[in-house]
């Protein structure tokens, strides 16, 4: 455990032991049937407003970025909409629909257009604040948080009035810093009555905000030293790229680079804004530098340098510079890997006053990147960490130029810095870990530390469970227990809304102690009816920062015993990263859980990178397949492989697996092909709340007995031990047919019945064994590959049954008088129908295998004889008469 974090607990351990005495105290559950449920989906998330001058079809950079912030926030736990302007760099387009949904996404644009002239920017930026002022009027385009873009530079200031006037909360993303960005490009003094005042104005934006986001540490660093009030508001959330979107391409199958002439020649690209934050000059001396040799320079954009470029290169009789202007959206992944070197470039005077988010896009194009910065950029560091090229100093061109000389020359160099360079995209700066560090800022903006202390003592959460299932026969495993909270303003919210909060807070512990008691409370309750504390059992996710409480192993010790629940009905599920904390201490608890009989599951296993190594690494009992996977599972064929190497690594490591997400049935049947044995998700069941289970377990988990007199009713399902004839005939024999397929018992039980028999119909091998005990019956077909308990070990169980029933009967029958006697010296006492029925059962095993060792171990568990799959009916036929008939012979 980190110290920061072993600091916070110990500071609010006071008031968590109180709410733990609370929640925890006894077995009264929280209330639940009380709690009111919302049927409006949208009420579930958060609603994010974003105050955005740019979004495409504008190519602006900012624009593209925030677009494929609002698309993943939306598809997590949010409901955003988004204010913009018409587009002004637009490709093909001059006029984008002023209403419209993408991706979940609700945009509206303002009529106001961004002009590229300085005047008209001016100008069309203040129209664009004056929309946004009236559209913010309207309280349903607030939401319950809205978030402003920091271009134009003066439209944060709307958030600051809003506030004030609708105690409306807002965030700040900052992408320029201004008006230092202003000061350093020399357009007015750091003096002037203008700077003083918009950094008057700023501070009170800043301390009213909720949260300020900065793409970089310098830029955090240059915010604090001017106002040192908001530094713990401010947040580092980097820029990202898509690398499954932008991934390498070779120049020779990359139809950007041959109709442009680009793959015979070692090409240096400069894409994106050419403005007067970026250093051209120090790109234009090294292509003087090479103006003999086989390089050429490709710039792709626009920008207030690029004219002054263009005329600079005419100048210097440049024939190696080309100039291209912005390029549609989806030609990026051409555009960007249809070079050998990327460059990116921050001018002097401008770190952290701006955002060079072109950056990592070229990273994850797969190309070596040359960056031109000062030498305290973040820059370098990340290209060092990254390993994917180098850094320079603004003006030296002579070594960009021997730089670009030496990856022209090795080739092999060259793909090996581009490939670090996606690899550490793919690690680091993907859409979805970015877009999770937005959500985990943005809820804790709308949560507040008082609504969420209040949440927890008043009880407002609640939980609801999604049944775990086989997936040969939907027989219900157990449940995950899922928490929800019902919020006495924004109605119900789903984990994701608010669990990202309750940590930061700290209140993630007492909450977490309340959850595994609630579960095991409930379990047992649940087990209690079914007659079944043996397989039954629960599921519990654990944050990380639970994980590693000193007090897990003896807190999880009193829960279970208190609420009299075996120890291997509880898997506790983790995630990665609650390994990785701390390695050596996640070990020794994983060691003390697995003493206990607790399974862990590894949650969201194989969206990470290291996923596969964290299984020969810590001794883990199962994995949870992450539903990003099982998704793909219909469009992507490579992802049935990969989950096949996972199946198989974990049979070798005696790992249990489990899909998440399934929710449909070729996701099923696929899964199924594959070897996975249990699952969740919609398909099934959704998470449904607790006085729903039962009848869920009495229609998935009941053992079916059906009557030769009512075979029309046959796939009725009725309570374990009842009958459709409530007066069968004593002579008839009765069947005992187990098999986890569907298909397979109905056509064995309309083979037996034609035959003029009673059936009765098991769907594993534990509900054989109950079901044998309570009806005693004259025969049993077993199917032999039946998950969890196969045919072989419940024939075995059958005997061992019968033997003791046998005994036990047995030792009743004797006399109390002769009790004491020898056996040697008394009559054999007479043996109990029942007795005799259980004892000279025979047990029919039904096997696709007909190799000598399946024999043998069908003979050896006890089974009378055995018949193989494909079954020959006629043969089965042969088999129920000789055996049943010699079987109920009067004795």
């Amino acid at each position: 455990m980190k110290d920061a974090d072993r600091k916070m607990i110990i500071s609010k351990r006071t008031d968590q032991n109180m709410i733990v005495a609370k929640m925890v105290k006894g077995l009264d559950p929280a209330p639940i049937s009380s709690l009111k449920r919302l049927n409006d989906p949208t009420q579930d998330k958060i609603k994010l407003s974003i105050i955005t001058q740019f979004y495409p079809p504008d190519f602006a950079a900012t624009g593209q970025f925030i677009e494929e912030l609002a698309t993943n926030l939306s598809q997590q736990a949010m409901s955003v909409q988004v204010f913009t302007g018409q587009p002004g760099y637009a490709y093909q387009m001059n006029d984008a629909p002023q209403m419209e949904v993408v991706d979940q996404v609700s945009i509206q644009r303002s009529r106001i257009t961004h002009s590229r002239r300085k005047l008209g920017r001016t100008i069309s930026s203040i129209l664009f604040c004056l929309r946004s002022a009236l559209y913010l009027i309207d309280p349903k385009h607030r939401g319950d948080l809205v978030l402003f873009v920091s271009e134009p530079p003066y439209l944060q200031t709307l958030g600051y009035l809003a506030n004030w006037l609708f105690h409306m909360p807002y965030a700040c993303l900052v992408y320029d810093l201004y008006p230092d960005v202003a000061v350093e490009l020399g357009v007015v003094s750091e003096n002037h009555w203008l700077v003083r005042f918009w950094n008057a104005v700023n501070k009170r934006v800043w301390k009213r905000s909720e949260s300020v986001i900065v793409p970089s540490e310098t830029m955090k660093e240059r915010i604090a030293a001017r106002v040192p009030e908001v530094t713990d508001k401010i947040t580092v959330i980097h820029n990202w790229a898509d690398p499954t979107w932008i991934k390498p391409i070779f120049k020779q199958q990359n139809s950007f680079a041959q109709a442009h002439n680009l793959v015979d020649t070692f090409t240096v690209l400069y894409s994106g804004n050419m403005g007067r934050c970026h250093d051209m000059e120090t790109i234009l001396g090294a292509a003087w530098e090479l103006r003999d040799e086989p390089v050429q320079f490709l710039f792709i954009g626009a920008g207030p340098k690029r004219e002054p470029c263009v005329k600079q290169v005419e100048k210097m009789g440049l024939t190696n510079c080309h100039f291209l202007p912005y390029q549609d959206k989806a030609l990026l992944p051409q555009s960007l890997t249809a070079c050998d070197l990327s460059l990116v470039s921050v001018d002097v005077g401008m770190e952290g006053l701006v955002a060079p988010s072109k950056f990592y896009s070229a990273l994850s194009s797969g190309r070596p990147v040359a960056v031109i910065c000062e030498k305290h950029s973040y820059l370098r560091q990340l290209v060092s960490e990254a390993n994917c090229g180098a850094a320079f100093d603004n003006g030296d061109s002579k070594g960009l130029a021997g730089f670009i000389r030496y990856l022209a020359k090795d080739s092999q160099v060259n793909q090996q810095l581009g490939a670090a360079g996606h690899r550490f995209i793919q690690s680091n700066f993907t859409p979805e870990l970015i877009s999770s560090q937005y959500l985990k800022v943005l809820q804790r903006a709308v949560l507040k530390d008082a609504d969420l202390r209040r949440a927890v003592e008043q009880q407002e959460f609640y939980l609801e469970y999604q049944p775990v299932v086989t997936l040969g026969n939907t027989r219900i495993r157990g449940f995950e227990a899922l928490v929800r909270w019902q919020h006495p303003q924004r109605g119900q919210l789903k984990p994701a809304e608010f669990l990202s909060a309750i940590e930061e807070s700290g209140l993630i512990i007492p909450l977490g102690w309340w959850l595994i008691n609630q579960a095991c409370y409930q379990l047992r309750q649940w087990q209690t009816e079914m007659l079944d504390e043996h397989t039954l059992g629960i599921r519990i996710n654990l944050s990380s920062r639970q994980f590693l409480q000193p007090d897990l192993i003896p807190q999880i010790d009193r829960i279970l015993d208190s609420n009299n629940v075996k120890a291997g009905c509880l898997t506790l599920q983790i995630s990665e990263e609650s390994l990785m904390v701390d390695p050596a201490a996640a070990t020794a608890i994983l060691m003390q859980l697995r003493s206990r009989h607790i399974q862990v599951c590894l949650d969201g296993f194989g969206k990470g990178v290291a996923s596969l190594s964290y299984l020969h690494r810590f001794p883990i009992t199962a994995i949870e397949i992450d539903r990003s996977l099982i998704g793909r599972l219909e469009s992507d064929p490579e992802v049935a492989k990969l989950i096949g190497t996972i199946m198989a690594l974990a049979q070798d490591l005696e790992i249990e697996v489990t899909a998440e997400g399934i929710e449909t049935l070729h996701q099923l049947q696929q899964l199924k092909a594959i070897g996975i044995q249990q699952g969740q998700g919609h398909w099934f069941s959704q998470a449904v709340q607790p006085e729903r289970i039962l009848s869920l377990l009495h229609q998935h988990n009941q053992v079916r007995f059906i009557s030769a007199s009512e075979s029309t009713h046959a796939s009725e399902p009725t309570e374990i031990g009842d009958t459709v004839d409530s007066h069968p005939s004593p002579n008839i024999p009765l069947v005992l047919i187990a098999d986890d397929e569907k298909l397979m018992r109905t056509l064995l039980r309309r083979a037996v019945e034609k035959e003029g028999y009673r059936v009765a119909e098991a769907e594993s091998g534990e509900q054989a064994l109950i079901l044998y005990r309570q009806l005693q019956p004259n025969m049993v077909l077993l199917d032999a590959m039946m998950p969890e308990m196969d045919g072989f070990a419940c024939c075995s169980q059958l005997r061992q049954v019968a033997a003791a029933t046998v005994r036990s009967l047995d030792n009743q029958a004797v006399p109390s008088d002769i009790s004491s006697s020898p056996i040697t010296d008394t009559p054999e006492p007479e043996t109990s129908e029942g007795a005799h029925v259980l004892n000279h059962c025979p047990v029919l095993i039904i096997t696709s295998l007909d190799d000598t060792e399946s024999v043998d171990r069908a003979f050896e568990a006890g089974a009378t004889d055995y018949i193989t799959k494909p079954v020959n009916w006629a043969v089965l036929r042969q088999r129920l008469h000789r055996l049943l008939d010699y079987n109920t012979l009067p004795t």
